[in-house]
């Protein structure tokens, strides 16, 4: 029995739709939802503006399987613990229940989940970085490596050495813009480790100890455009900072669960007018201080509604001065503009931070 040329017909144009989708690009873009507008402090004098959040990523132009089942082959964001923005917005997310790096690029709506670094698996990323080329470094502390990529996302190195010895745990990392080197936190060594942006490397900074340029576990790294070095000495419960111009350090912070100490720091960052966020894992908050180490503010609480963290972890802030916060068990990035005023100098004078 012959089948109906109806039938026919609809065979052909599911076949000709399968070509087309499978020779157009498929574009991405990252879904960002706002469901209320809140503020840090409430009324005219806010500071912090929540701004919404991202959880997965998701094509723009449908699939033939989008098409056929109505369901998105998106990209779900399942473990963040590290952001960083990029040349041109470009993103990278570390998700460690991935194992991977979300990279979205809106120049050409790309996106993708980066698995393998040449022909290695990640197994625990944990720091991200841009240069100001768009080339991208990732750590993996299980690894202990750090791994460097090109700007189109192919792979070109592992580092596992510093100077003849071996990576124990890189963990933060950050491209300073200023001195166009890249700095990692080798936790395990309670150093910071200075790379170029070959992976060449160049020096180690500090021992372990609680006097100034000494660490007790650092973790998470920042920079500024004057190449000020922000670090979150995590088991000493404070901040440090290099500044650049004296090679001098300053530091703040300390050991509690009032505002402005620590139990937990994690991703730390610096704004264009010199205010320092940080995320502490354990109170469910980013603390925001002056660029004098001077408690302002906290943002956010326990929980899953907007502007509400459960443990956050790294955090990153853009030249268009938007915070990223990793909210981690909440599997989502959530956003915030920054309405800071001026702080005066953008980098905190000698002497002036709580030591």
């Amino acid at each position: 029995m012959k089948k109906p040329r109806s039938f026919l017909t609809i065979s052909l144009m599911l076949l000709l739709i399968a070509l087309v989708a499978g020779c157009a690009p498929k574009q991405w873009q990252p879904v960002t939802l706002k469901t209320e507008d809140i503020c840090w402090p409430p009324g005219p004098g806010c500071k912090v503006s929540y701004a919404g959040e991202i959880s997965q990523f998701e094509q723009t132009n449908e699939s033939l399987a989008t098409w056929i089942t109505g369901k998105s082959q998106g990209g779900r964001i399942l473990k963040p613990v590290a952001i960083a923005i990029g040349p041109g917005g470009k993103m990278a997310i570390a998700d460690q229940d991935r194992q991977g790096i979300h990279l979205y690029d809106p120049a050409n709506q790309s996106y993708q989940v980066i698995v393998m670094a040449g022909r290695e698996k990640f197994q625990t990323p944990v720091g991200v970085a841009f240069d100001d080329a768009g080339n991208l470094y990732v750590t993996d502390s299980q690894l202990n490596k750090m791994l460097i990529f090109d700007a189109e996302a192919n792979f070109l190195k592992a580092v596992d050495q510093a100077g003849g010895s071996p990576l124990q745990r890189p963990t933060g990392i950050t491209f300073n813009r200023f001195d166009k080197r890249l700095y990692v936190s080798d936790t395990m060594q309670h150093q910071i480790l200075v790379f170029s942006r070959l992976g060449e490397f160049i020096a180690r900074i500090g021992a372990r100890g609680d006097q100034p340029g000494s660490f007790n576990f650092p973790t998470h790294l920042s920079s500024d455009l004057q190449g000020n070095l922000y670090i979150t000495d995590s088991m000493n419960f404070r901040a440090q900072i290099l500044l650049a111009a004296s090679n001098t350090w300053l530091m703040f912070g300390s050991h509690g669960n009032g505002s402005g100490d620590f139990a937990s720091p994690k991703g730390i960052g610096v704004d264009q007018n010199g205010i320092i966020y940080i995320a502490e894992t354990l109170f469910d908050n980013v603390q925001i201080f002056d660029n004098r180490g001077t408690y302002l503010l906290a943002v956010g609480s326990q929980g899953s509604e907007p502007g509400q963290f459960w443990m956050p972890s790294g955090l990153f802030i853009d030249e268009n001065n938007r915070l990223y916060v990793c909210d981690t068990y909440n599997k989502r990035i959530q956003l915030f503009d920054l309405l800071t005023a001026t702080a005066g100098e953008a980098v905190p004078r000698q002497g002036e931070l709580k030591k």
